[in-house]
């Protein structure tokens, strides 16, 4: 499937409702999440009063409904997370300042979308540099959102009583997030909420423990869903989850142990790419996974990955990419051995990058030595792919970046003919640090991309 970059790279500006379209790009969902209308509302319509009404009080009732919902939402962005002036604690003080401060980000970029809609003459020069604005953009907006996170978390734990309209506006976020794997900067509020132990509804009890589980904060996830486990209210995957916990703990305490030395070492190859929704900086594992590193690298050295989408976004799972077509059919024309089952193979955790494989026709098992320029950052642990497929690296700068992919399918035959689905994709990739030495994949099967 061909891919035009120009296309790409305009697809986040291109919206008649450009502020709108950013706040819910980061999560913030400020004119569509839920509002609890009936504490300002006393009179709600049922939907079955209108039938005795003629045409004209039907209409009439129309426009009522309408007008109350503009008010509605205009009475929701005066008041969505909104301390008052009144306030002059110190917290409150940091709070407003902190929500200041990431308003004027999501305006910053509202000027970039603004300027690009109306550019005359989009040169190739031009287009690069409305992209790194673009960027640059996203990546100060998502500093700031997780910098105001924080202090309306501090604020919330200082008093919960007092700010509970900032719990409640915390919990909001926090479900529309998670939905998105959205986690990165959730691990300070959702310890404020569940342990100020003022709300403990069920939805943020579920959607914390996702926050959790990304954090591999094992103690929190417990708390989270073994209460929802008695009452029945997690699902097949959660309950699995909750399950193995005790291995996820020992696969952590092991990770922990790699990072520590690949700290001491400090020199593992350092993968940079620049993607539709920003920079991430990937840190390789050589010493783990050399097959999957020299493969990586070499391709990345052969400019393989640039222009390549993320064909596969999938809620909880992954971010897919590296195939030549961009359908999950294709890759770089060779196959190399497998290194998930070697004593020290790394696991899957959040950030995780790893070698996607094929299925073998005769058995329906995963086949270890079918791995090529496909590869997946992970959203989650994810502990069953543990023994079959290969982690060769992680992400180290830049995680919210793959949060912001629009979730797609293009191994799907239908959602590849939907002409709308236009994907995330790798601007540039390259190599920012290696070892001294040549990097050249072992081939098994096929012809080696020059």
């Amino acid at each position: 499937m061909p891919f035009d970059l120009f296309s790409l790279v305009r697809s986040p500006f291109q919206s008649q409702h450009s502020r709108v379209e950013v706040t819910l790009l980061l999560g913030f969902a400020l004119s569509v999440a839920a509002f609890p209308t009936d504490r300002i509302w006393a009179q709600r319509s049922t939907g079955n009063e209108n039938s005795s009404l003629t045409p004209e009080e039907r209409a009439a009732a129309k426009q009522q409904e309408a007008a109350r919902k503009l008010q509605m939402a205009q009475l929701r962005r005066e008041t969505f997370g909104i301390v008052p002036e009144e306030d002059q604690s110190a917290l409150a003080i940091e709070y407003r300042s902190s929500f200041d401060t990431f308003r004027n980000a999501l305006a910053d970029m509202d000027e970039v979308q603004s300027r690009l809609q109306v550019e005359p003459n989009l040169t190739v020069p031009k287009r690069d540099d409305f992209f790194i604005k673009w960027c640059k953009g996203l990546e100060i907006a998502n500093q700031a959102r997780e910098n105001w996170l924080l202090k309306a978390s501090q604020l919330y734990s200082s008093d919960a009583e007092k700010y509970a309209s900032i719990g409640e506006t915390l919990i909001e976020m926090l479900v529309s997030d998670v939905k998105l794997d959205r986690f990165d900067p959730w691990l300070a509020p959702c310890q404020a909420l569940v342990n100020g132990g003022k709300i403990q509804d069920e939805k943020l009890l579920q959607s914390a423990g996702f926050v959790a589980l990304a954090h591999s904060d094992f103690d929190l996830l417990e708390k989270c869903w073994g209460p929802l486990q008695q009452q029945g209210i997690l699902s097949p995957m959660e309950i699995s989850l909750l399950g193995q916990i005790d291995k996820l703990r020992a696969s952590w305490e092991r990770e922990q142990k790699f990072r520590e030395e690949d700290a001491k070492r400090g020199d593992n190859p350092l993968v940079e790419f620049q993607t539709s929704k920003g920079r991430i900086l990937v840190e390789l594992f050589e010493d783990n996974a050399p097959e999957a590193v020299n493969s990586f690298i070499y391709l990345v050295e052969k400019k393989f990955y640039n222009g390549k989408s993320f064909f596969r976004v999938e809620q909880h799972t992954c971010a897919q990419s590296g195939c030549e077509k961009g359908d999950g059919s294709s890759n770089a024309g060779y196959v190399f051995a497998g290194e998930a089952i070697n004593e020290n193979r790394r696991d899957h955790f959040r950030g995780t990058i790893s070698i996607a494989l094929g299925v073998d026709e005769a058995t329906e098992a995963v086949n270890q030595n079918s791995g090529g320029s496909q590869f997946y950052f992970c959203f989650l642990p994810l502990i069953h792919l543990n023994n079959d497929f290969t982690v060769f690296g992680r992400i180290v700068e830049g995680q919210p970046s793959i949060s912001l992919f629009r979730v797609m399918n293009l191994t799907n035959e239908k959602e590849r003919k939907d002409t709308s689905n236009n994907p995330d994709f790798i601007y540039s990739a390259k190599v920012i640090r290696k070892r001294d030495h040549e990097y050249k994949p072992n081939v098994l099967a096929g012809k080696l991309y020059r």
